[in-house]
């Protein structure tokens, strides 16, 4: 069978279009069509029902989309699993990071893993934890990392660190001399919020709807450090993870702990299930959770990861 023609078929059926899957594909509608009658001829039978004013699959077309996607699958991760025992430690590795957990949690980890591992090139790609998944979804990085509360029937998903928001105010402001404050206490006020390819930025707005009032937000941004100053020059008020807000020294600021609802900052490393793990991805997944679990005592065996495939089964 030629596999080429099975995977425009495949796409044609997908889109239930040859226009769509031609501009997808970025070949012309007269090759695809050669294409799929040239798969019919070879399996004697028809794929497309050409007797339907609309675009639909014979039962034997059907068949063939789904027993040619797990095919290509199959093949697809055979291929790169050639490619990981031929070039061993060595390659790229695709990490899409968001720039606030970047900051916080992997310059040490990505210059030690670089150092003990010279011949591989690591591509990190900065963008909001929303964005990052989509990343992943589409096959534009290998690993992404992202935040907690997180969905996750199609991911394999692993833990790394846990900590929480804060609550940043000018030190002039009302709510300075609190060591906690709660979503109801923020009604009135100014927000400047990460902007919303950031998962925080709908926690934010889902957490102050919970308290029964819509933020008012006066500034997004896809800058922490931005925000920080901002609050410093008493525009508003912000909230951000504390591995963040450490690092940002002014006087004029007061960290203040979030209450009703506690804010937790979880973060995790997710790979889609169907992606081949290759022994590159699995070092890296590995190294990243001993160097940041360390600090809370757990190991990397502790979320029950298997090489050269990655099998989790904890729930977070």
């Amino acid at each position: 069978m030629n596999l080429k023609y099975l995977s425009y078929f495949i796409k044609v059926a997908e889109h239930e279009n040859f226009t769509k899957a031609s501009n997808e594909l970025f070949v012309c509608q007269s090759t695809l069509s050669k294409s799929v009658m040239a798969l019919e001829k070879e399996l004697g039978t028809n794929l497309i029902d050409r007797t339907s004013n609309e675009f639909r699959l014979t039962p034997h077309g059907v068949l063939l989309c789904e027993k040619g996607k797990y095919l290509l699958d199959m093949i697809e991760k055979q291929e790169e699993n050639i490619y990981d025992m031929i070039q061993g430690n060595q390659g790229v590795l695709r990490i899409g990071i968001p720039p606030v957990i970047l900051t916080a949690y992997f310059p040490s980890i990505i210059y030690e893993f670089q150092k003990k591992n010279p011949k591989i090139k690591l591509h990190v790609i900065e963008a909001g934890a929303n964005t990052i998944k989509e990343r992943v979804d589409n096959g534009a990085v290998d690993l992404g990392v992202i935040i907690f509360p997180f969905a996750y029937p199609g991911y394999h998903v692993v833990p790394l660190a846990s900590s929480f928001n804060t609550l940043l105010v000018h030190k002039s402001h009302p709510l300075a001399h609190k060591d906690t404050v709660s979503f109801k206490e923020l009604i009135y006020e100014d927000f400047l919020i990460l902007d919303n390819t950031y998962m925080l930025h709908d926690r934010i707005l889902s957490n102050c709807r919970n308290a029964g009032f819509e933020p008012r937000i006066t500034c997004e941004s896809s800058q922490w450090d931005f925000l920080a100053e901002m609050v410093s020059l008493n525009q508003g008020i912000t909230i951000l993870p504390h591995p963040i807000t450490v690092r940002f020294h002014s006087n004029n600021i007061k960290r203040i702990k979030l209450t009703d609802p506690e804010f937790p900052w979880d973060i995790a490393i997710i790979v889609k299930k169907e992606k081949y793990i290759s022994s590159l991805m699995d070092s890296f997944i590995q190294f990243s959770c001993e160097k940041v679990l360390s600090a809370s005592h757990l190991s990397y065996n502790d979320y029950q990861i298997e090489t050269p495939s990655l099998d989790i089964n904890r729930d977070f």
